[in-house]
């Protein structure tokens, strides 16, 4: 601490001037050299209390504009514009499928956000079937697709087809056992009559022996019956995945991974 002053000393120099004065053109001078000088600035001059300026939001949505005169800028026109857009998906072996919709949001690494997809797909390849069945292709994901559609189309004929020669055969059936119905009647009543004669005539002898070979053909039908099932558990084999099918379904969202995709292009 400095020393304190002797009660007899005189008044330094400083004291006796009291405080400089305002430089006007100094003040004007730094107040050039500030950058962003605002109303903020001039309250802090005037004594009041400072805030922090709140910073712009910086999110996707604000960055998606700066992106004009490059590729993603393409993406952004899709955006403003409601452009749909076809973009091609990837599994690990190669392409998975094409997914159909309008673009909401991207970033940078491409990863996207769509809306009112229409996505035509084929699972993944696993097992032995990995090494052994070919890359697939869109000429050939559609091409498959055209075939199962028209196969589809002849299976739905052919039942048709086949549930109206049905339905003619009941008719035909119905009505010649309608005009046949007196004469069946009286035939059954015969065979009544004499199935009642013949159950009188009947011995306890017989009624033994039939009792015997109902229990042989029971022990026997018990058998086989045990015999097929062992030889039906033996066949039971896994069922064999059809890889080539390809699949169609619509969703609402979706978010696709930047490294999931292959190709971006405008939908016809």
């Amino acid at each position: 601490r400095a020393a304190p002053a002797c009660r007899g000393a005189p008044a330094s120099r400083a004291s006796r001037r009291g405080p400089p004065a305002a430089d006007p053109e100094r003040i004007q001078r730094l107040r050039s050299l500030m950058v962003n000088a605002g109303p903020e600035q001039e309250a802090a001059e005037g004594g009041t209390a400072t805030r922090r300026r709140r910073r712009a939001p910086r999110n996707v949505l604000t960055r998606m504009p700066l992106h004009e005169g490059s590729p993603l800028g393409e993406l952004h026109r899709c955006v403003r514009d409601g452009v749909r857009i076809n973009v091609h998906i990837r599994t690990f072996k190669g392409l998975r499928g094409v997914c159909t919709g309008f673009l909401v949001a991207f970033d940078k690494f491409w990863n996207m956000a769509l809306t009112d997809v229409d996505e035509t797909y084929r699972k993944p390849v696993m097992g032995k079937a990995f090494y052994a069945e070919p890359q697939l292709s869109l000429t050939r994901l559609f091409d498959r697709l055209k075939l199962q559609e028209s196969s589809g189309k002849k299976g739905a004929d052919s039942k048709t087809v086949s549930e109206e020669l049905a339905l003619t055969n009941d008719s035909q059936t119905l009505s010649s056992k309608a005009g046949s119905g007196r004469g069946r009647a009286e035939e059954e009543r015969e065979r009544q009559k004499h199935s009642v004669r013949a159950g009188e005539k009947k011995t306890s002898g017989d009624r033994s022996e039939a009792d015997v070979g109902s229990r042989t053909a029971h022990t026997e039908g018990a058998s086989a019956g045990g015999a097929r099932a062992r030889s039906q558990s033996r066949r039971r084999r896994r069922p064999k995945v059809d890889y080539q099918q390809v699949f169609t379904r619509h969703i609402n969202q979706i978010f696709i991974r930047g490294e999931n995709v292959l190709l971006v292009h405008l939908a016809h």
